[in-house]
């Protein structure tokens, strides 16, 4: 089967180990069929459970059809007319019922034309196995038996000359013609012995010979034959298995596209319109809700804020974060170059066909056993982080977060340091008094329903009147995220291009919506940033946003690693590279570059070329 390797050739008399692997790899076919019977099964189950999914929707959509559509006590009745959505949200659960369908289809797939040709494909390979076993058993016994026959005319040439020389001891003693002749006798069957055995020795070599040199390879090539021929037969049914699933995921992708081209007519206000149409009705806006105070505690509507005693508390909590971050981040820095440079060896031996497997095994080793560390690190360092920022960024301006007076070397020794404190300390030196809350409360209040006339008055077009009535029931219901202002902010902070996240820790953004900032760029391209609008949080590229706003409170960052000496590596390009994004930069084959900060196993180096700074790709420098 292969020109370029034989196993006959290379391992001399190994049959044994040689029928050994191939009959595992033969065996195991029964586990790739297994496999394909279990997926066969999912799909099935999948199938019936989706398809029993949709027949339950189906049901509850047709029973709220009119309270979807113009809701539970419409002024008008509907008739038979169903909202825009139901009919998307209809031909949604049809398509889906498709899909359930297409799923059984490719259970029967897997079964009858991989799983089953698979079992098919074993019992052949065994067949063969058995056969080739048969033929190794037949060259063994032929060898063998010359190597007997080899024994037993050693054995007769032995007896011979002991008959030969017992004979003539004989004729020494008897000089009779008689004595003579039984002398020559035994001469002539000693030599003929003799000759017999000499044959025999020539084609026990002989055979010998064509046994580990003819037979035996012939019988080890049979066998790695046998095992490639099932492993391109494998790899038929394995692409086989592959075009299955490709052809559901088409026909999936048909049924998607019949969703998305129904639910594309479905506009947002033809639903609002078909309500409006069935509940128009005269109506009178309900009084505001106020404050009721406790008669006993609270009598003003401002939040409870922390006293001296929990600052305190916030104070140690902050420095022991920041003393685990300070840690981590340091040895996470060490870890992610190993990282890097292990992720870069495994690549290149993966990549590399010829590479010896063991190495690569031995790199393997090491990079599991980096990354646990490496993942365990990264998650103390983060829970550090979090306490860190969570402390900061609730904590009112009005205190003092300094940790300078914070010594927990002598906090670990017991002393009810907290009731100390708690003694020394008065009220008025942390807490604003009521009278400052409540005219900052005010200033706030009258803010708000200021600017919630204001977006009330762009967005909805309605008649003084009505305006100046929603504002005020806005200005205590309604939250400055409900309609994003048009204006800037007061931070200068903007958005540059709207960006979709890519994943659970980024967020969205538009042009128009208000950010905050969280934490600013660390110099890996990536900002944190509330977006007010949405009111979620997450990290956005750098380049998509513009920041003006000074954080109050940043989070300490990491110092760098304690170095004797600074000392600068360059590197050179092995081939171009044009920059992707303005935080990249742009490399020739041969130029070289200074590394300013090393890869962190993300597969990018930091480095400085012809007074470019920015990233490029590690594994295209040697």
């Amino acid at each position: 089967m292969s020109a370029d390797i034989s196993v006959g050739n290379e391992i001399k008399d190994g049959f044994k180990e040689t029928y050994k692997w191939v009959s595992n790899n033969v065996k195991w076919l029964s586990e790739i069929e297994a496999f394909y019977k279990e997926r066969a099964k999912l799909e099935k189950e999948y199938s019936v459970k989706l398809s029993n999914l949709t027949a339950e929707y189906f049901t509850k959509k047709s029973s709220a059809t009119v309270s979807l559509s113009v809701g539970d006590s419409p002024t008008i009745t509907p008739g038979s007319l169903e909202a825009a959505s139901l009919v998307a949200w209809n031909e949604v659960l049809s398509q889906t019922e498709m899909i359930s369908k297409d799923h059984n289809k490719l259970s029967q797939e897997f079964e009858f034309e991989i799983a089953d040709q698979i079992v098919a494909l074993n019992r052949k390979c065994e067949l063969l196995l058995t056969s080739i076993s048969g033929f190794n058993t037949e060259l063994t016994e032929r060898k063998e038996q010359a190597f007997d026959n080899l024994d037993k005319a050693k054995k007769h040439y032995d007896e011979a000359c002991t008959q030969m020389e017992s004979a003539r001891a004989k004729q020494t003693k008897s000089s009779s013609d008689k004595a003579q002749r039984r002398v020559d006798d035994k001469e002539h069957n000693m030599n003929i012995t003799k000759n017999n055995y000499l044959i025999k020795i020539n084609q026990a070599n002989r055979l010998k010979d064509k046994y580990y040199f003819q037979d035996v390879p012939e019988a080890l090539d049979l066998l790695q034959d046998l095992n490639e021929s099932k492993t391109r037969l494998l790899n038929n049914l394995l692409k086989a298995a592959g075009v299955l699933e490709r052809q559901l995921h088409k026909r999936v992708d048909t049924r998607l596209d019949t969703i998305d081209s129904v639910v594309a007519q479905n506009k947002p206000h033809l639903d609002s319109s078909m309500f409006i149409k069935h509940n128009i009705k005269s109506w009178k806006e309900p009084a505001d809700f106020k404050y009721i105070p406790s008669p006993v505690w609270h009598d003003d509507e401002q939040f409870v804020v922390a006293s001296g005693v929990e600052l305190q508390d916030l104070k140690v909590k902050l420095v022991k974060a920041q003393q685990l971050f300070d840690q981590m981040s340091s040895i996470t820095q060490n870890e992610g170059s190993s990282l890097g440079s292990l992720n870069k060896q495994k690549q290149q031996l993966k990549d590399d066909e010829t590479a010896d497997g063991k190495q690569l095994l031995e790199i393997l080793t090491r990079y599991s056993s980096t990354v646990s560390a490496f993942t365990s690190h990264e998650t103390s360092k983060l829970e550090a982080e979090v306490e860190i920022e969570s402390i900061q960024n609730n904590v009112p301006s009005e205190y003092d977060l300094s940790t300078d007076d914070i010594d927990l070397s002598k906090l670990e020794k017991k002393g009810g340091f907290l009731s100390k404190f708690k003694r020394n300390m008065t009220i008025s030196e942390t807490r604003p008094t009521h009278h400052e809350i409540h005219d900052s409360a005010s200033i706030l209040s009258s803010e708000s329903k200021h600017h919630s006339l204001g977006r009330f008055s762009i967005f909805k077009k309605r008649d003084r009147a009505q305006s100046t009535a929603s504002a005020s029931a806005l200005s205590s219901t309604t939250s400055n995220d409900a309609f994003p202002d048009t204006t800037a902010d007061q931070t200068g902070n903007r958005v540059l291009y709207a960006y979709k996240m890519q994943d659970s820790d980024e967020v969205d953004v538009s042009p128009g919506d208000t950010i905050t900032l969280v934490a600013r760029d660390s110099g890996n391209g990536w900002t944190q940033i509330k977006n007010e609008t949405t009111d979620k949080v997450g990290m956005v590229p750098s380049s998509y946003i513009e920041i003006k706003e000074k954080p109050r409170s940043p989070a300490p960052r990491a110092p760098p690693p304690r170095k004797a000496t600074v000392t600068t590596r360059t590197v050179e390009a092995l081939y171009d590279y044009t920059a992707q994004g303005d935080d990249e930069i742009s490399i020739s084959e041969g130029s070289i570059i200074t590394v300013i900060k090393e890869d962190d196993g993300s597969g990018w180096t930091f480095g400085e070329v012809n007074g470019h700074k920015g990233l490029f790709p590690t594994s295209y420098c040697k």
